[in-house]
């Protein structure tokens, strides 16, 4: 089971607050903070809560005291909620600092139409924790369900169809559109070059005329 040393060090590995971990596992930040404190004792459930809150942060923790993240990880979301699983990951991983979302070869008609309300509903909080996108959609295409200036346009002979990417913490996801079957590595070296490729698509990708664009779906 995790110790209080352990759940103190995985949060400062994360940049988490007490609060953090607590919205992470479900539980109240008094019961975090008692259990760094050592001055009660916790249920099973609620160590093994906050083991997976750690574990789904990809934090591993090594002997009685030792804590590392766990590096290079792959793993593979498959099926009809591929996409909102990964909304949630990617959620989960940028909450407690925000920052931004980088997405290339972006279908958003597929999305929305495909879920709805999970996607506005997932849009919704990522505004509430300070979390925003860029976004790299096909010329043309002006289905935009967020404010028009977070897109721009790859041209038709660059937009690569049938595999969206998604950069976002130290993490790269590849979306394959047929297989409903999303890609997630967890690489720092990985997320360093897909963001520096994205950095040069967005430099040399087309502004939109906003006028075009449907604005805010919600």
């Amino acid at each position: 089971m995790i110790t209080k040393e352990q759940c103190r060090a995985g949060r400062g590995l994360l940049g988490w607050t007490q609060q953090d971990l607590a919205d992470a596992a479900g539980m109240s930040k008094t019961a975090i903070n008692n259990f760094e404190r050592g001055t009660n004792d916790v249920r099973a459930e609620s160590l093994e809560s906050i083991r997976l809150a750690f574990e789904r942060s990809d934090i591993e923790f090594v002997g009685d005291y030792g804590v590392q993240r766990r590096r290079d990880t792959v793993k593979v979301l498959k099926g009809a909620d591929a996409l909102p699983l990964l909304w949630d990951d990617i959620f989960e991983t940028m909450k407690a600092s925000g920052g931004e979302v980088l997405i290339a070869n972006l279908d958003e008609r597929r999305s929305h139409e495909s879920h709805p309300d999970k996607l506005l509903a997932h849009l919704s909080r990522m505004k509430a924790h300070n979390i925003t996108e860029r976004l790299l959609a096909c010329e043309g295409d002006a289905y935009f369900v967020q404010p028009a200036e977070y897109y721009r346009w790859l041209p038709r002979d660059v937009f690569r169809a049938g595999m969206s990417s998604f950069i976002y913490g130290d993490k790269v996801a590849l979306q394959l559109w047929q297989e409903a079957m999303i890609i997630v590595v967890n690489s720092r070296s990985a997320h360093e070059a897909e963001k520096q490729r994205f950095e040069y698509l967005w430099g040399n990708a087309i502004i939109p005329p906003y006028e075009s664009s449907k604005k805010d779906a919600s």
